[in-house]
């Protein structure tokens, strides 16, 4: 995919003054929380998180995009994202690099590094500017940390008397890095990802259906080591610890997601809603719920919106008891096997409230104020301040202001 984006770099260079388009996007955000347990963060892909006692920068981004039309049906895109990450390997950086063959009025094929389209906001969800809502929300789209498939995808868009439709398949695999508490990284493989989209869109309303099926292709060195240590153990002593040991397994178990979305803008009010359902063959998830609406209302440079979201996961009822003499050495080794098969353990909502200022063409202040409860911490969304999980504060409150550019 490196290689992609140099040779995307090289023809765009070299064809300077031809047909070529150079745009990019920004946004300075400041971030500040009360809350005491949780370090808040917007994805479970970002290496650190806001603190009680901090206001933080770390949530800006600035992204560069060019589009080089090499002929009439032929373009190739690429994208730059950079933001706070766990090393600076350009791969990382690289959101979009692809190139895009349109057939006819109806056909397009892409080939490269494309957006992972899941999401109704799949294709903008890291552009400020480009949404009403401060950013996308977390109990809905931070639970995916994959953002981009390194595939190929093939869409279909007709006319229709009222409208336009269309369906998009992909297929490619995706890499991404989860970041929890004590340092712990993993850098996220999938393979075989297979989906479908369709999408109908009138003058003011658009729904959108998905499908997308995908298995592991890796795991975490610490769950071999984990279901090392409890083969060691009699099963005497700790009867269900099989049951354990199987929800350790995750290399080639399948993971598929479903959703519904819809939107509707008349210019004066928006709704939107997105509702999903993830879940998989692997004891670490099943049966994942999550949703949200936003009901906004814009007058004249100004937009308020309200948003409601909600993540629930069935995963508590999956984990086994521990051992029947718990010494030292053995109630660690449930904690961290429990920590791994409990990690998308999620109950979980929010509401929040944005004000959006239109205040140049180009430019829009945001803040917003977000209410957030849960039923247990620590969470996935989350990092933690750990000293705390002794009596975790359930219920917090997360004040934004973002500066949002387009040019």
């Amino acid at each position: 995919m490196r290689l992609v984006f140099i040779c995307l770099l090289f023809l765009t260079t070299f064809s300077y003054g031809s047909d070529i388009d150079f745009s990019g996007f920004a946004t300075l955000k400041a971030v500040k929380t009360d809350s005491r347990t949780a370090k808040i963060r917007e994805s479970i892909s970002q290496p650190n998180g806001v603190t009680k006692d901090e206001l933080d920068f770390s949530f800006s981004s600035l992204g560069l995009q060019a589009e080089w039309h090499a002929s009439d049906n032929l373009e190739l895109v690429g994208q730059l994202l950079l933001k706070e990450q766990h090393d600076n390997q350009i791969n990382n950086a690289i959101k979009l690099a692809f190139l895009r063959y349109n057939l006819n009025s109806n056909w397009q094929f892409r080939a490269g590094r494309t957006g992972l389209d899941l999401f109704l906001m799949t294709e903008y969800r890291d552009i400020g500017y480009s949404m009403d809502m401060e950013h996308p929300p977390v109990e809905f789209y931070s639970i995916i940390p994959h953002q981009n498939l390194d595939g190929v995808d093939l869409q279909y868009r007709v006319p229709l008397e009222q409208g336009i439709a269309s369906i998009k398949a992909y297929w490619g695999r995706s890499e991404a890095p989860i970041y929890s508490d004590i340092d712990f990284y993993w850098n996220v493989e999938l393979k075989s990802i297979v989906g479908v989209v369709a999408q109908y869109e009138t003058l003011n309303w658009l729904f959108r259906a998905n499908y997308t099926t995908t298995k592991s292709a890796n795991e975490h060195e610490q769950q071999r080591l984990l279901r090392d240590a409890l083969a060691q153990v009699p099963l005497q002593i700790w009867p269900t610890k099989n049951e354990l040991i199987d929800s350790l397994y995750i290399i080639d178990e399948r993971f598929t997601y479903s959703a519904l979305s819809m939107r509707y803008d008349d210019s004066d009010w928006l709704i939107q809603s997105e509702i999903s359902l993830t879940d998989s063959t692997s004891n670490i998830l099943n049966h994942l719920k999550a949703g949200y609406v936003t009901l906004g209302k814009r007058f004249g440079l100004s937009t308020v919106s309200f948003t409601y979201s909600v993540a629930e996961s069935d995963n508590e009822t999956v984990i086994e008891s521990g051992p029947l003499t718990p010494s030292p050495e053995l109630l660690y080794l449930y904690e961290e096997a429990s920590t791994y098969s409990g990690f998308y353990q999620l109950d979980q909502r929010s509401t929040s409230l944005t004000w959006r200022r239109e205040l140049s063409p180009t430019l829009a202040l945001k803040l917003n104020w977000k209410r957030t409860s849960t039923n247990h911490l620590p969470s996935a969304f989350y990092l933690h301040n750990i000293e705390q999980f002794s009596d975790p504060d359930l219920s917090f409150n997360t004040l934004t202001l973002s500066f949002n550019w387009v040019f």
